[in-house]
């Protein structure tokens, strides 16, 4: 049997490959069913590909996002919510403020009054 092996490997050492017509029909034709296998396969895969995006879409892994997304609207709803507590509204005392010097202004010219009638108590019938 060693020596068939042998006699084979010998034999195709022997023997030149020739370019013949058989031959290049053979190799265009290899050659055609692998481009075309190639492209059919790439196609598929671009096809598998737009079935799994079909599938993304549909899955819970898109409804656990718009989850996210959602909390994270809430979380920054609170976030405003909290400084808006942080920092107290300051009541605005200007208008108190008026009113008191009014009130101060009457007083004075109620003191100046009575002084007058403790200088003169008939001031006012005259």
């Amino acid at each position: 049997m060693a020596k068939d092996i042998e006699q084979a490997i010998e034999d195709v050492k022997g023997k030149k490959f020739g370019v013949s017509i058989n031959n290049i029909i053979a190799i265009v034709t290899f050659l055609s069913t692998a481009i075309a296998g190639w492209y059919s396969f790439t196609g598929r895969i671009d096809s598998l590909e737009e079935v799994v995006q079909g599938f993304a879409e549909a899955s819970d892994i898109e409804i656990v996002t718009n989850n996210f997304n959602n909390i994270d609207e809430e979380l920054k709803y609170l976030r405003e919510k909290v400084d808006g507590l942080k920092t107290p509204k300051v009541k605005s005392y200007d208008g108190d403020i008026i009113k008191l010097q009014n009130e101060i202004d009457k007083l004075k010219g109620e003191i100046s009054r009575l002084e007058k009638l403790l200088k003169d108590p008939l001031a006012d019938f005259k």
